[in-house]
């Protein structure tokens, strides 16, 4: 049976860099499912205007893109383990009007949604000022990132099942604690 992760965090907490160590370590026993908002940011959804009905478009949006995004890779992957640049959950954070009227507004719930996935995998920016970068897609700045970071801990704390890595200043230490957590997932 499939088993599905979620990788989560703060913005630049290195997920999309776990991603690859985990494709590089494992191959075709992890299938990697792209983060939506990155994906829809970057196809030119509007961003330069952070009013409420922006915002609620943009992340209803991710919300389902991500669901579909999962599904197809449950469909279609061979893998033991789907890994997920972030769940469905993360889209709540960002909501104008709060998280329970964020999955009000989607049609289901909190508890159903962080049930989707058998392990949340949560990253956290770094620490240090002069390793975190914003681009293009990645607006925030480090104080905003780790608001979003703190939001997102706090969204997935019920998840039984759940691993937080903190900002170090080298990557490595990160990659060895999620190869660890991802290898103790593919072996159950």
């Amino acid at each position: 049976m499939k088993k599905k992760i979620a990788l989560t965090g703060g913005p630049n907490s290195g997920k999309t860099t776990a991603l690859s160590v985990l494709k590089e370590t494992f191959g075709p026993q992890v299938e990697l499912v792209r983060e939506a908002a990155t994906m829809i940011f970057s196809g030119g959804f509007p961003r330069q205007d952070n009013s409420r009905p922006h915002i609620e478009a943009a992340q209803r949006i991710i919300f389902h893109a991500t669901k579909q995004l999962e599904s197809l890779a449950e469909k279609t992957s061979d893998a033991k383990l789907i890994v997920c640049d972030r769940g469905t959950v993360d889209a709540a954070v960002y909501w104008p009007g709060g998280v329970e009227d964020f999955f009000k507004h989607m049609g289901t719930t909190l508890e159903a949604e962080v049930a989707r996935y058998d392990a949340v995998l949560h990253l956290s920016p770094p620490s240090n000022p002069a390793f975190y970068q914003s681009t293009h897609v990645r607006t925030e700045n480090l104080e905003q990132a780790f608001e979003i970071d703190r939001k997102i801990l706090k969204i997935w704390e019920n998840h039984p099942n759940r691993l937080i890595v903190g900002g170090t200043e080298h990557f490595f230490e990160k990659a060895e604690i999620i190869k660890n957590f991802v290898e103790k997932l593919i072996q159950k």
